[in-house]
């Protein structure tokens, strides 16, 4: 009986373990960040290569943006700023379609034409929510 009764409990208890809330553990795996890089990994296309802030004219830039909150299927607008006599103005803009309507992270390419010292921001358009920004150089 003494047995029976400890094997319940441990049941029990490995039963309100795994029924536990996980709803804030997917969030908590995934931050608001943007990362920019030369090129993908081949062997995992969610990583990016030659992670840096230098980069070179008429040259892809890749780009894993993440999002904390799944991103719903937004289309994805890398909004570029060149800075000038230190102050960073609007430049350009790239819009990226999501091709899942789920998930936190999207990953491209944009290419920038001149030299200079830059600012990328990371938008989700639906809800026009920004998510990251990262400063970087073309050379």
């Amino acid at each position: 009986m003494k047995y029976l009764s400890c094997v319940l409990l441990f049941t029990t208890l490995l039963l309100v373990s795994s029924c536990k809330d996980n709803s804030t553990e997917a969030t908590d795996e995934f931050s608001n960040v943007l990362t920019l890089g030369t090129g993908l990994n081949p062997q995992n296309l969610f990583q990016l290569t030659g992670e840096g802030t230098a980069f070179t004219k008429n040259t892809p830039i890749f780009f894993r943006l993440e999002s904390k909150d799944d991103m719903a299927g937004s289309t994805v607008r890398i909004k570029i700023e060149l800075k000038t006599n230190g102050t960073y103005g609007e430049n350009k803009s790239f819009d990226f379609p999501n091709p899942q309507s789920y998930g936190h992270i999207l990953l491209s390419s944009f290419t920038l034409d001149a030299a200079g010292s830059y600012r990328a921001t990371g938008i989700l358009v639906t809800g026009n929510k920004t998510l990251a920004t990262k400063e970087f150089v073309v050379n």
